[in-house]
């Protein structure tokens, strides 16, 4: 089939070939640059096409929220018509995830009264689940309220409705009451003036709710604006200084502070009265004469006061008071001394007030310490383009160096006779070429076809199966 083509089309391959062959290095350069040139623009064009941000659509309130955050931490993005998804770039599709996630957005979707009131209800909806879609309307404008305060990062909302019994008595129906959860921002805490005022709010929103009927709690369960334990934070106060005072003499995570305390656990009085006299304050002396059945009478009678002073004296022992203080040390045995225990141990005593004539007691120890060690955290899965393409890149790169730095010694050198054969024949068709070959001894006829060119030798060895078929 080649030995039909026409003549210059084998030529013209040759040349090519031969052309390519002397200018193999430039080639093989721009080739690759050309490869790594269209490997980065696929793979800028992967980066930068909008992807969707969220796996899910969003309530168009939640995406509003999102807007919000990433207008102002000035990131790009687009928002379909629904308003339910943003599109992002696909290279900060992940950094942006991560830090919705630190700002606790989006929040949840709640649904308010208008929600409720645009939903088209059937006429013959039973009246209780009218009600308990009216007051879930309420639950959501209440955490929408509360979602606004300063220092809140989300809320929720319950809220039991009163006894629906229309033949109870007034004084047996339950009333209202809500739950309410905060979830603080770090280092937040609500005074008790904005406890109150959470409690107006929400009692406000439900009609015949009072404030003694709500419970607000934070993200740990415990109830907020209750009164503090006051043994529990006398004992966080104590070991906090101890263990401040420690971190900057020994360092920090040299030792470690436990600080218990024992309080009286209920309430006792005691009652005490004391007389202390003063002397004689003054005396009245009276004398008394007279005669009774012909006997004579005479009698003398005297009064002394004296001062005094009454002293009566109450105590009340509170719930709470102190009654014993226990404070354990445990100091690193591989930075600290064993020598210095009595020192720490007398400098702790002071620092947490302790009185051991009173029963406290203050126990020093060093203990070696477990070593810490920090969690291998798995670096996140890279995506297969970004993976391949810049590895593909720097492997075509390396060969195009090394193809270009191989040493020409492993060339091997052409025979001058071969080349002067096939230099005289370079012009000729493939088949006055196989004519002129046949000629020659086979050993010298291989070597010249092997120096041709894949199409100019198979065209000439067509010739040469011509001629001896004939």
């Amino acid at each position: 089939m080649l030995a039909r083509l026409p003549a210059s089309v084998p030529r013209l391959v040759e040349d090519c070939t031969i052309w390519l062959h002397h200018r193999r290095r430039p080639v093989a350069a721009v080739t690759c640059g050309v490869i790594v040139t269209v490997l980065a623009g696929a793979l800028f064009a992967h980066n930068t096409a909008p992807v969707p941000l969220f796996d899910v659509p969003l309530h168009p309130r939640q995406a509003a929220e999102v807007e919000q955050a990433l207008t102002l931490w000035n990131e790009p993005f687009s928002a379909n018509v629904q308003g339910t998804q943003l599109y992002v770039p696909a290279r900060l599709r992940r950094e942006l995830l991560v830090r919705l996630a630190l700002a606790d957005l989006p929040h949840g979707y709640v649904p308010t009264t208008a929600d409720v009131l645009a939903a088209q209800d059937n006429p013959l909806t039973p009246p209780e689940i009218v009600d308990d879609r009216r007051r879930a309307g309420i639950e959501g404008d209440l955490v929408a309220g509360l979602r606004r305060i300063d220092g809140v990062a989300d809320a929720t909302v319950v809220i039991a409705p009163a006894s629906a019994d229309a033949f109870a008595d007034s004084g047996e129906r339950s009333p209202p009451s809500a739950s309410v959860q905060l979830i603080l921002g770090p280092g937040v805490a609500l005074s008790a003036v904005a406890v109150a005022g959470i409690k107006r709010f929400v009692a406000a929103g439900y009609p015949g709710l009072s404030t003694d009927k709500v419970a607000v709690v934070d993200g740990s369960g415990e109830l907020i604006g209750s009164p503090p334990d006051r043994g529990a934070s006398r004992e966080a106060r104590i070991q906090s200084n101890v263990q401040s005072a420690l971190d900057a003499a020994l360092g920090p995570g040299a030792a470690i502070v436990r600080v218990s305390m024992r309080s009286a656990g209920s309430e006792q009085s005691t009652q005490s009265t004391r007389v202390v006299p003063h002397g004689l304050l003054d005396a009245d002396t009276g004398r008394e004469n007279g005669t009774e059945s012909g006997r004579k009478l005479d009698k003398e009678r005297t009064t002394r006061h004296y001062a005094y002073d009454t002293i009566v004296e109450r105590r009340t022992t509170a719930a709470d008071a102190l009654v014993r203080m226990s404070v354990a040390v445990f100091l690193d045995a591989a930075r600290t001394d064993a020598s210095h225990q009595p020192a720490i141990a007398s400098l702790v005593r002071a620092a947490a007030g302790a009185d051991l004539d009173a029963g406290d007691d203050v126990v020093v120890e060093s203990v070696p310490f477990a070593v810490r060690t920090k969690p291998a955290i798995a670096a996140a899965p890279m995506p297969l383009a970004r993976a391949v393409l810049p590895a593909a890149a720097l492997a075509l790169v390396a060969v195009a160096f090394g193809f270009t730095l191989w040493p020409q010694r492993h060339r091997k050198t052409p025979d001058p006779a071969i080349a002067g054969l096939r230099s005289s024949l370079e012009r000729e068709s493939p088949r006055t070429a196989a004519y002129v070959l046949s000629t020659l001894p086979s050993s010298l006829r291989e070597r010249v076809l092997q120096s041709y060119g894949p199409l100019r030798r198979a065209s000439i060895e067509a010739c040469l199966r011509e001629r001896r078929a004939r």
